[in-house]
């Protein structure tokens, strides 16, 4: 396994200007999207649920986890961001324009996997949050 090293970090979203606050910012939104993944592998639904919607609800905290670590994966500058048209350029709105549309697919992502539940989940989970007034 290759090393990290510092010109590796200067590549990553938060640490390529080298701006202390920026980089304090960034490395706990790292340390945030960490500590919600390992949440995320060992929570269970609100719920009652059986094997599959346990399942669908990981995979749902999944997507959040990668949407949370969005700005690292498509900000950076990695192969991926060269690679994407509105991204590659690295001008300021070309780039919000590029990762608005990203924000939108990791929604729609995240909604369309909520709709892999079983009917008996959903059912559940409408009234156990009605409950909260929602």
């Amino acid at each position: 396994m290759r090393k990290i090293t510092r010109q590796d970090l200067n590549k990553l979203f938060g640490f390529r200007s080298n701006v202390p606050w920026k980089m304090i910012v960034a490395s706990l939104w790292y340390v945030l999207c960490l500590v919600v993944f390992v949440l995320a592998l060992g929570s269970n639904p609100p719920v009652p649920a059986g094997t599959y919607d346990v399942f669908i609800w990981r995979i749902s905290l999944i997507v959040i986890v990668l949407w949370m670590a969005s700005p690292a994966i498509f900000l950076s500058e990695t192969k991926l961001r060269n690679r994407l048209p509105l991204l590659k350029e690295h001008i300021g709105m070309k780039s919000f324009l590029g990762y608005s549309i990203i924000f939108l697919l990791f929604t729609y992502l995240f909604a369309m996997v909520l709709s892999w539940h079983s009917p008996e989940y959903k059912v559940a989970f409408n009234q156990y949050y009605a409950q909260f007034g929602f």
